[in-house]
């Protein structure tokens, strides 16, 4: 009995980085309210906010959309400690992805069509990583691809 009230309370200790009193909506991540009050401090109009968990470059982050004044869709990651990691950056077109990162498309996903892409730099040295979202042969995928070309993650959506 002991070694199970120990188990479920470092599984409610681990499960408390992201997590908040807020109950979890379908295919969305509890957003920690620490990572909410920092959005807030900095956009007070913040509204709509979503969540999801990404790994870029190597590491496990939270992203958070949301709406702000403008109505303009904002990204943002956050480390687990809930510090604000990086922006995703929308891209308006695909002229503004790398070369290499179009050729592996290309190589890869004959016939892709691109529906957004979204960039991440990497505010703790050098890299870029770009996150396309595309769809080929009717499936859509959520393709995770760094500035040298590499795939580094690939997901359906």
């Amino acid at each position: 009995m002991r070694t199970l009230v120990i188990s479920l309370f470092a599984a409610a200790a681990f499960s408390g980085s992201f997590s908040t009193a807020q109950a979890e909506e379908a295919g969305n991540v509890t957003i920690p309210d620490k990572v909410r009050a920092n959005i807030l401090k900095r956009h007070p109009q913040a509204q709509d906010l979503k969540a999801s968990h990404e790994t870029h470059f190597g590491q496990q982050l939270l992203e958070v959309s949301f709406k702000d004044t403008e109505d303009e869709l904002k990204h943002e990651l956050f480390r687990t400690d809930g510090a604000l990691f990086a922006n995703e950056i929308l891209l308006a077109n695909g002229l503004e992805i790398s070369p290499d990162v179009t050729k592996v498309l290309a190589d890869n996903f004959a016939g892709y069509r691109l529906e957004k892409a979204e960039l991440v730099i990497n505010p703790n040295g050098v890299g870029e990583e770009y996150e396309l979202f595309i769809e080929v042969a009717g499936n859509k995928l959520k393709v995770s691809v760094n500035d040298k070309g590499r795939i580094t993650a690939k997901d359906k959506y």
